[in-house]
């Protein structure tokens, strides 16, 4: 059984049941990835300069999706590395199917399992579906060396550590604009500049909810878009490599 299996206690019954699930294909979870932290109605300033600076987990990933996409893989898994020190799974999800394939990096099975069993950490149906079916693929060797290298990356970016770096860095954000320790903003009209260079008008109201920056609420919003995907957004299949690569 699977390690993230093992130390949840998880039945056996359960784990098989995930098996029958196909993982997704990188270029789908690359795809999806690049929505807002929810999926695509999130408001557009959750794409803003300044709302990303706040929000390293999301801005990290979108360097990473950009250089992916550009054909630039050593510098999307350095981007995705950074994401994934502030829990975001998405990016782990990737890095495991980058260190798969060898995109970007040498090939090592046994990394690119862990990695997939630090972003089932949250127990998101498609990335248990991915880490069961490399657990499958591993021989005993690489399942015995996947086990003895799991501990090191989870102490460094498994939740109970990476969240702790994200929550801090939207309370720096909040106490910045607060001037103190509270929550509480106006609700005036401003002006944020996309990532792409257009600017758009946002309420304080809605910028400063509380689901964007009150921490457990931050990773409900979060784990939306895994733990119910938007019907049309991904596909399922085999594992693939980026075609050219």
């Amino acid at each position: 059984m699977a390690v993230f299996a093992a130390r949840h206690g998880m039945s056996s019954k359960a784990s098989g049941s995930m098996r029958a699930r196909a993982g997704l294909t990188l270029l789908a979870l690359v795809a999806t990835a690049g929505h807002a932290a929810a999926d695509s109605s999130d408001p557009a300033f959750t794409r803003s300069e300044s709302f990303l600076g706040a929000h390293p987990d999301l801005d990290w990933r979108y360097h990473g999706i950009e250089n992916y996409k550009s054909g630039h893989y050593a510098w999307a898994l350095i981007d995705f590395h950074r994401a994934a020190r502030f829990a975001d799974k998405t990016s782990q999800a990737i890095m495991a199917q980058m260190y798969w394939n060898g995109d970007g990096v040498t090939a090592d099975r046994v990394i690119a399992y862990v990695w997939a069993d630090l972003a089932a950490e949250r127990g998101y149906p498609d990335f248990i579906a991915t880490r069961e079916k490399f657990w499958s693929q591993l021989s005993d060797g690489e399942r015995q060396a996947a086990i003895q290298a799991g501990p090191r990356l989870f102490s460094e970016y498994g939740d109970a550590v990476a969240k702790k770096r994200e929550e801090n860095e939207l309370r720096r954000a909040l106490i910045g604009v607060t001037g103190s320790h509270t929550t509480h903003v106006g609700a005036s009209m401003s002006s944020k500049r996309l990532v792409n260079g257009r600017w758009i008008d946002s309420d304080g109201a809605s910028y400063w909810g509380e689901k964007y920056w009150t921490p457990e609420k931050y990773w409900r919003w979060q784990d939306r878009v895994w733990t119910q995907p938007p019907e049309g957004k991904v596909e399922v299949g085999p594992i693939q490599t980026p075609p050219g690569h």
